[in-house]
């Protein structure tokens, strides 16, 4: 009898979401207005996470650009300029140090504001089998994978509480 009604429950629930899908793909759902909103988005100076900045810019989003590297940083500005930002702000930041974190996540809330979109993309990939890799690079590459997460966490979320708005973003792959 237990077996029948499990049957009976994923046959009503996929019979549910293929409804739900057919009604979506003709009824577009409406998306998120990011207008107004202060976009924090670490390792912007490169691959993803310029073209995020850049994304939000052109929706009208205020950016805030953290990466370690000065030169991206300066490119992901302009062309998150080039395609309509109104507000750019970007830090030089080392995620993989917490002390890092802390202090320039008081200066942005202090010269911009409280972020209320947080994405956490900043990363590095080592590219050399796991026995071959220096123990410093682990270490590194943990820090600014997973644990820098933490940190960014921390010194930006009790203002989304206490605001009861904003979202936490990671980016992330199956090597992190």
């Amino acid at each position: 009898m237990n077996f029948f009604l499990e049957t009976l429950k994923v046959i009503v629930l996929f019979i549910y979401y293929l409804l739900e899908s057919l009604v979506f793909l003709v009824v577009p759902v409406r998306k998120k207005n990011v207008s107004g909103e202060i976009v924090l988005i670490t390792g912007a100076g490169s691959g993803i996470g310029r073209l995020l900045a850049v994304k939000f810019a052109s929706l009208g989003a205020t950016v805030v650009l953290w990466d370690i590297n000065q030169e991206g940083l300066n490119c992901a500005v302009k062309q998150a300029r080039e395609n309509g930002a109104g507000r750019v702000h970007s830090y030089i930041c080392d995620c993989s140090k917490r002390q890092d974190i802390y202090r320039i996540a008081d200066q942005v809330k202090k010269e911009v504001g409280d972020v209320t979109i947080l994405i956490n993309n900043a990363g590095i990939v080592i590219g050399k089998r796991f026995l071959d890799s220096p123990d410093s690079l682990l270490e590194k590459t943990m820090d600014l994978n997973t644990v820098a997460h933490f940190w960014t966490y921390k010194a930006f979320l009790p203002a989304m509480i206490a605001a009861n708005h904003g979202h936490l973003v990671s980016i992330a792959s199956c090597a992190g």
